[in-house]
Parts: structure tokens; sequence; C-alpha cells
């Protein structure tokens, strides 16, 4: 029987895992972590790679990421896919990490992830619940025995330590909120509760009308219905003329080497990144510069003039 078609759709929250093809550790050696307790990054160089490439590939194609976990042989992702599509993502992430391992003469095979990554839908309110297995993962594998203790994924920052990468922790502490969990003291108290069975078994398989979602009868249609009718993203010509109007300028003064079509450009990623147009790097080769001087521009433009950039669309 052949695979379903995944899921996706704009503000799609997803639940992801990639994994090492046979088994492979791709990412650390889980004997040197129990060696090394003290200074776990020192012997895993390429997760810090991993997360590095994240950080740019979350920026390039507009995700939210709300947690993160790596382990020897798997990463877990929970993001919202603010921009551009999960696959494009995905392909984007896994492409980047593969030729660091190759370049960098770790010793990998062929292909270093499986086939096919995991990802399901998750409905809002089982954001939080998607965020906690995240981070008990590694527990639930035997790395560490509390989560605090792990060094490798997002549950400190979400604790209010120092963060490795920025996470959109926003709509997950709202989630608890609802739940009655408040602030850092109610996420540590929602981590050390137990999935319930009905929880565990909706992580774990999915809705039983549809293993690639998780959430109730009436989240499942939605979601599909979403999916099947996605809205057609602009082109690149109906995105120019919408920042231009924005700015008061033409089209052309867009691409002009001056301060509004400074301006005009980075406009231009950032709308077009968010709305699933296409990624920075597709949209630098618009201008006939790289993906990164974009993003670079995105930056400055947005410390200057943050009333413009206004998410998700250019115009109501």
């Amino acid at each position: 029987m052949p695979r379903r078609k995944r899921l996706d759709f704009k503000e799609a929250i997803h639940y992801v895992m990639v994994r090492g093809a046979a088994g492979a550790e791709i990412f650390f050696n889980a004997r040197d972590l129990q060696r090394s307790p003290r200074a776990p990054r020192q012997i895993a160089p390429q997760v810090s790679k991993f997360e590095k490439l994240l950080a740019e590939t979350r920026d390039e194609c507009g995700e939210l990421l709300h947690a993160y976990c790596v382990e020897p042989n798997r990463g877990i992702l929970v993001l919202k896919a603010a921009g551009a599509p999960l696959q494009v993502f995905m392909q984007r992430l896994c492409g980047a990490y593969a030729r660091y391992l190759r370049r960098g003469g770790f010793a990998v095979e062929r292909a270093v992830f499986a086939s096919r990554y995991d990802a399901k839908i998750i409905a809002p309110e089982y954001l939080p619940h998607a965020v906690r297995r995240a981070h008990r993962s590694p527990i639930e594998s035997g790395l560490r025995k509390q989560p605090v203790d792990y060094p490798f994924s997002s549950d400190r920052a979400y604790r209010g330590e120092t963060a490795v990468l920025a996470i959109h922790m926003a709509d997950v502490r709202a989630a608890l909120e609802l739940k009655g969990h408040f602030g850092s003291r109610g996420y540590r108290d929602f981590m050390n509760q137990a999935e319930t069975p009905h929880v565990a078994r909706l992580l774990t398989h999915g809705s039983p009308l549809d293993s690639r979602i998780v959430g109730d009868k009436v989240f499942v249609q939605k979601a599909r219905q979403t999916a099947e009718h996605p809205p057609v993203p602009l082109d690149r010509e109906q995105l120019t003329a919408q920042v231009a109007s924005l700015l008061k300028c033409t089209a052309a003064d867009i691409f002009s080497p001056t301060h509004t079509g400074t301006l005009g450009r980075a406009l231009v990623a950032w709308y077009g990144v968010r709305s699933g147009t296409a990624t920075l790097t597709e949209i630098g080769r618009w201008f006939s510069v790289t993906g990164a001087s974009l993003g670079q521009a995105i930056r400055i433009q947005r410390l200057i003039r943050p009333d413009l950039f206004r998410p998700p669309e250019v115009s109501d």
C-alpha cells in the first residue's frame, strides 16, 4: 500500500522526527555522552552544527520553532509552518546537515537520514503535550534521568535559562495557562506529569480518523479541509507591487541601489518567506544577492522600521 501524502498548511503545528539511516548515530555517540557528563558539547560538535543549521533554516523559511531535542540517532522538532511549507524546510535542513557530515569527514553511509521523516499535525491544545514528549524523549531513551540534565534540547529555555537558539515559547505558555499552569513553575509541573493513555495513543498513532493528525474529530476535519484548499501565494510581481504600495514608491525603486531599495528588498524577502511565496535563497535570486545578505538586511531594517514588518501579509 502506498504511503499517504503528508498534510501541511499555513500555520500548521508539526511534530517532526528525523532518524539516522539504518540506526546510525548521526548526531553524537551515546557512550561519549555518558563518559563526559560535565562537558557534553565538547564531544558533540555535530549537535552544535545542527542547531546552527536549524536556526539558519528556520530564519530562511520563516518557521516558528516551539521545541527541539537531539539524540544520538534522531532529532525531534515541534514547529509551526508560518512561512515555507514543511517539506521545503526539512529538505533544506536535512540536506545542509548531510553535506556538513560528508565534508567534515565523519563516517557516514551514503544516506545520512532514513528515507522518510515522520510528521504529525498537532491541534493547538495538544502543543504542550508535544513539547513535553520531545523534552522527555532522552529520559525515555535512558540518556538522562531528568529533562533539565539533558544538554541538547530546548527544555532549559522553558525553565528560564539561557537558550542555545531562540525558541518561540508564547504559544506553549498560553496553552499551558489554559490548563492552569503558569510561568516556568507551571511548565515544570506539567513536565513532571505522566502522559495519559489517551494522549500517548494520539501522539504515537495519531487520530483514529487520520493517523497524520493529533486532535479531535472537529480538528481532523478542519485540518483536512485546510490542507486540501491552500491559498494561492503571491508571485514575484504581486509581492513587489504590494511592497511598493506599502512604501509609496515604484517597483523599479525596490531594485535600485538606494535606501528605499534596501528596505524594499528586505520587506519583499520578509513577506515572501512568511506568505510561502519563496525562501530567502529563492528571493535572493530575484535581486541577484544571497539569501544570507537578505537575512542580514531584514534584521537591520526590522530594528529601524519595526512598524513595517507585520506578519503575515503585506496588506489587509
